[in-house]
């Protein structure tokens, strides 16, 4: 089954303050995205908001599929990231604790995008446990799980992609960028199978299973063919 279209991940979390929220929706959707999916090597790119009850600070999931690991750090995407466009300097002045990640992928499988997502974050504190565990079988025993689409697993890397970058001093005008050690994502095609997901997870980490664990629906998905055309 194919998961991730490629090897690169830049996990995202985060929020945005109330009065911001509904311009950066519209930013997102027809700005930001479509300008990634113009840098070579970006493949795919997602928004997902955290269901009610959610802690603002982790209202927002935010995902972009690259081909490579180095595609995160090559020359064109560094360029955009120095040169923020005024709307993308006001949405980003707007945000609330965020969390930027470049991810190696350890294990994904999947049949497409779903409509329903839940995320599991580990600090550094858990990174070598989580690694181990993120490289065992859970994907296989996840993905039998009924309305259950697609699974991954993801190592952080707190080095890379660190640049003081323009954008960078934006976003960071709140709050400093944080990084995850380790995230698992499991996706379904509806919010119960995705809760019922949740449960057994936690219960085949055992301890582990301490670190945010958040549900979000997806809201937009768009890729690189889809701003092409």
């Amino acid at each position: 089954m194919t998961g991730f279209l490629g090897q690169g991940i830049l996990a995202n979390w985060g929020g945005v303050t109330e009065v911001a929220e509904t311009d950066y929706n519209a930013w997102h959707s027809l700005e930001h995205m479509p300008e990634r999916m113009s840098v070579p090597g970006f493949l795919r790119g997602r928004r997902c908001i955290a269901v009610e009850g959610t802690p603002a600070h982790r209202r927002y999931f935010m995902m972009y599929e690259t081909r490579t690991l180095e595609t995160l750090e090559s020359s064109p995407y560094l360029a955009r990231l120095n040169d923020p466009t005024p709307w993308t300097q006001r949405i980003l002045s707007e945000y609330i604790a965020p969390s930027r990640t470049i991810c190696r992928v350890l294990g994904s499988a999947g049949r497409g995008v779903g409509g329903w997502i839940a995320t599991f974050e580990f600090g550094e504190d858990k990174r070598d446990t989580a690694t181990a565990f993120a490289n065992g079988d859970w994907i296989d025993k996840i993905m039998h799980l009924d309305g259950i689409l697609a699974a991954h697993a993801l190592e952080g890397d707190p080095t890379t992609g660190q640049q003081p970058t323009k954008e960078k001093i934006f976003r960071e005008s709140r709050d400093k960028d944080i990084t995850v050690a380790v995230a698992l994502l499991v996706e379904g095609m509806d919010r119960a199978s995705v809760e019922a997901a949740i449960v057994a997870l936690k219960n085949h980490l055992g301890a582990l299973a301490s670190d945010c664990i958040t549900l979000y629906q997806t809201q937009h998905v768009l890729s690189d063919v889809d701003a092409h055309e």
